[in-house]
């Protein structure tokens, strides 16, 4: 569990990395665990609860953290009040996250919220995804677990076209330099590089058998 450098340090325990929790869970793998546990029911319950009438809009991207990870924090669903980086990643600035959010929205509204790729090309779909994939990966507007509802919001656009979920395997698994593939990514996207979310999404998609 790696922590973020932020303005204040108010999500964590002190002298720890582990934000602080309902269940009062102060170590790390127990916390992992939790955290995976519920994210397996997340999936389960919006996955089962997809429709014609099921809209990916920011609403629904924040309800998809509330629901999954309320039982562990309080933070869940709300976006960060502070600025955060990682490493040398910064995200968008607090001041500009709530406008920058409903622009990315608005023209996601405007695509359908990728609701129209049953049927067009794989590759078409894929370009798409990443680029609102990149988006919202620079936004990262919660305080913590952005990634993974992130994948979440985009295995349900997946799901709803036909489509497995998007297979990250062999990209999340270590290389030779102690760095997967998928963060490398999104590093690339903080910078406006998108072609590295495009190749891992479009080899990790595969039609719903």
């Amino acid at each position: 569990m790696s922590k973020y450098s932020q303005d204040k340090n108010h999500i964590y325990y002190k002298n720890s990395n582990i934000p602080i929790n309902k269940l009062n869970i102060r170590v790390t793998k127990t916390l992992e665990e939790k955290e995976q546990e519920l994210l397996f029911k997340g999936y389960e319950f919006f996955h089962n609860n997809l429709s014609e009438n099921t809209n990916f809009d920011e609403e629904y991207f924040q309800f998809l953290h509330q629901k999954t990870f309320e039982e562990l924090y309080n933070f869940a669903g709300k976006y960060r009040t502070i600025n955060i980086s990682k490493g040398f990643s910064t995200f968008c600035q607090v001041r500009f996250l709530k406008q920058t959010s409903k622009s990315i929205f608005r023209e996601l509204k405007n695509d359908n919220f990728l609701k129209d790729y049953t049927d067009k090309p794989k590759e078409l779909f894929a370009k798409k995804i990443a680029y609102y994939m990149c988006e919202l990966i620079a936004l990262h507007p919660f305080p913590e677990l952005n990634g993974r509802t992130t994948r979440l919001f985009f295995d349900m656009i997946t799901t709803f076209n036909g489509y497995e979920y998007i297979d990250y395997q062999n990209t999340l698994e270590l290389n030779n330099d102690d760095e997967n593939e998928f963060i490398k990514a999104s590093i690339d996207c903080l910078s406006g590089d998108g072609n590295q979310m495009f190749q891992i999404i479009l080899f990790g998609l595969k039609k719903a058998k």
